[in-house]
């Protein structure tokens, strides 16, 4: 039999028939399945609307099974629908002509990406983007059903089909296999046809799915990507139960992940429909038991379709434990994931500084601001290290509305486990006295003033001044753990002084007593390229508030923060979103969140301005307009605190 057309036969002609007028190509490879090949080609062509590079997707040449792969990606590409996910790269050229052995895709290129993989496993936040991508994928259809009718139907598990792979895995894998998923397997295996059964009689939502959805079908995008998540690998798509898209992926997940964090990558999901949600939490969270037998399904049905590759083995019998592990958690009773993580407990050992984890986007940076309004003056200190900086960088602000805004940055040193800073121009200490309660700020530096801020964020030099601080902040209130990163805030009262020495400024120190935050991140991927609102807010009844809105390419906004009053339990925001502001490029001068629950709004006023400008190791530069000044809150109360946007530079 004749091989499938491959990506050996991508010519300068085939090229200018799909994508125009190319004069040069070279081949990259991308990635390889059970069924395609995937390459990205880079193109130089005298035309300038020619892209600089395309993702072609075709038949391996020596594929002798069905063509319905191909026929179902043709189909998905190939569609109007399709063009409106923003989580899909979209189709330039789709073709297929089985009878010829004819099947390619040619797709915008997303960029630069890391493939996902299951071994490798993710971070919250990308599991965050992975699910609300799924989500998007799923209310897209849902919204436009009626343009769906080419969708085929889910096809029937076949019980005998199914336990003839499942012998097939045991007698391939035999003593490798832990006796307790053995266990799991056999009953499910031995009762498929009641489960699916029970299956059909639920109101479960139907809609698409995608068949496959797990990390190896899901592009990670890197600084410069058009989009954070891209799926891909739709070969499997049919309709059918659309939790089990959810479901698979939740039992691929490392068991600890799903442990800590699977209930709260439901509600993600859920959040992430809108108005396309078909029910509540609840059901839903019925709806991924319903569907949990699926991941032992995808299992055995992937492993024969990939077939013997080199280094496959402990994919697969990684995923068949994973699975059998989500099982036997649901049998014990469990939520779906787990029971959700205390959100206000954070562990004193994360003061300190992590060890870096592999994949090159490690980020661990510590922040600290106070804003005293009594004394005319605000601060904030930001440090730590980052894919753009590695060997670390640091940057500190002073500014009030009668004296120029001074700053302070320094990067390309080494910052260990102990988090000081030390060159020819700064020392700076960060000492946490007491973790989570007290931390001992000292800065000795030689600075810049800028009478005009913007010349910070516009790289304009200023003239030289002397800053020292000698700070404490002291917690007053809960510690807060994000969900979706590893992430802690903290409110606290700062009390200490500042002193500037220079034209134009105090003689004096400066003594402070005023509200303040700082925070402490760290987590191995890089969101500088995202854009984000973020507020700290102190009001004059003792009610501090925090939050940030952060403002995704290709997916729904995500939101979150809390509200807290003296003497009551901390309040997770569900939501925390910039409805209206006037923000410049070097300014903030004005922003108004919308909050909930309680539905209450907040304004903020700029009293005085701080632009932090950062610049890599290759010389891109990131500008985050910042500024301090007065809250007020929709029913009438004030406060003070700081706000920043980060503008989600491309540059980084």
């Amino acid at each position: 039999m004749a091989h499938w057309w491959s990506t050996d036969d991508i010519t300068v002609d085939w090229l200018a028939a799909v994508v125009g007028t190319v004069d040069e190509f070279r081949v990259e490879p991308f990635a390889v399945s059970p069924t395609s090949v995937t390459v990205r080609v880079h193109l130089r062509s005298r035309d300038p609307s020619c892209p600089a590079s395309v993702i072609v997707t075709t038949a391996r040449p020596d594929h002798t099974g069905s063509d319905e792969p191909f026929r179902r990606d043709h189909l998905f590409y190939s569609r109007p629908t399709t063009l409106a996910l923003r989580t899909v790269a979209p189709c330039l050229h789709a073709h297929l002509d089985p009878g010829r052995r004819e099947f390619w895709l040619v797709l915008v290129d997303p960029g630069p990406v890391r493939h996902g993989n299951e071994l490798v496993g993710l971070t919250r936040g990308k599991a965050h983007l992975a699910v609300a991508a799924l989500a998007d994928v799923h209310a897209t259809f849902r919204r436009r059903a009626a343009d769906a009718q080419w969708i085929p139907a889910s096809e029937p598990i076949d019980h005998r089909r199914l336990g003839e792979l499942y012998v097939r895995f045991v007698e391939n894998f035999g003593e490798r296999i832990d006796l307790r998923d053995l266990t799991v397997a056999n009953r499910i295996v031995a009762s498929v046809d009641a489960i699916v059964g029970h299956r059909e009689q639920t109101s479960a939502f139907r809609g698409v799915v995608h068949g496959d959805f797990r990390l190896g079908n899901i592009l990670l995008g890197r600084s410069g990507s058009d989009r954070p998540i891209t799926i891909t690998g739709w070969q499997g798509i049919s309709w059918g139960f659309a939790a089990a898209d959810l479901a698979w992926f939740l039992g691929t997940l490392d068991r600890s992940m799903r442990l800590d964090y699977g209930d709260t990558l439901i509600t993600v999901y859920q959040e992430s429909l809108g108005d396309a949600a078909p029910g509540s939490l609840e059901s839903l969270q019925r709806d991924v038991r319903d569907n949990a037998f699926v991941c032992l399904v995808n299992v055995l049905v992937s492993w024969a379709a990939a077939g013997p590759t080199p280094g496959s083995d402990e994919l697969w019998l990684t995923l068949f434990g994973r699975a059998c592990a989500f099982l036997t958690d649901l049998d014990s009773s469990r939520p779906v994931g787990a029971a959700r993580s205390v959100m206000t407990y954070v562990d004193p050992t994360d003061e300190s500084a992590h060890p870096a984890r592999p994949g090159g986007e490690w980020n661990e940076t510590w922040y600290l601001d106070v804003a005293d309004p009594a004394a005319g003056i605000g601060a904030f200190m930001r440090f730590g290290v980052g894919p753009e900086n590695p060997d670390g960088w640091f940057a500190l602000a002073v500014c009030g509305p009668d004296i120029p805004t001074v700053t302070v940055s320094e990067s390309g040193f080494e910052l260990g486990r102990v988090q000081s800073v030390r060159t020819d121009t700064i020392t700076a200490t960060h000492v946490p006295v007491i973790p989570l309660a007290h931390v001992h700020v000292t800065v000795d530096a030689i600075g810049t003033a800028h009478d005009d801020p913007a010349g910070v964020s516009r790289g304009v030099g200023g003239r030289p001044v002397g800053v020292r601080l000698d700070l404490h902040w002291y917690t007053s209130g809960d510690p807060y753990q994000y969900d979706l990163t590893r992430v802690y805030e903290i409110p606290c009262m700062v009390t200490g002084t500042i002193s500037l020495a220079g034209e134009g400024l105090p003689t004096e120190p400066i003594p402070i007593d005023a509200p303040g935050q700082r925070d402490h991140a760290w987590d191995g991927q890089n969101w500088w390229h995202i854009q984000w609102f973020w507020l700290s807010a102190h009001f004059e009844d003792g009610t501090r508030v925090h939050g940030v809105d952060i403002r995704l390419p290709s997916l729904p906004s995500i939101s979150m923060g809390y509200a807290q009053q003296p003497g009551a339990p901390l309040l997770a925001l569900d939501k925390c979103r910039l409805v209206d502001g006037d923000i410049g490029p070097d300014q903030v001068r004005s922003m108004t969140y919308a909050l909930e629950p309680g539905s209450m709004t907040m304004t903020f006023r700029a009293v005085a301005q701080a632009p932090q400008r950062t610049e890599s190791v290759r010389g891109s530069v990131s500008v985050m307009p910042r500024a301090w000044g007065e809250f007020t809150r929709s029913d009438g109360r004030r406060g003070v605190g700081w706000v920043e946007w980060n503008t989600g530079s491309p540059n980084l």
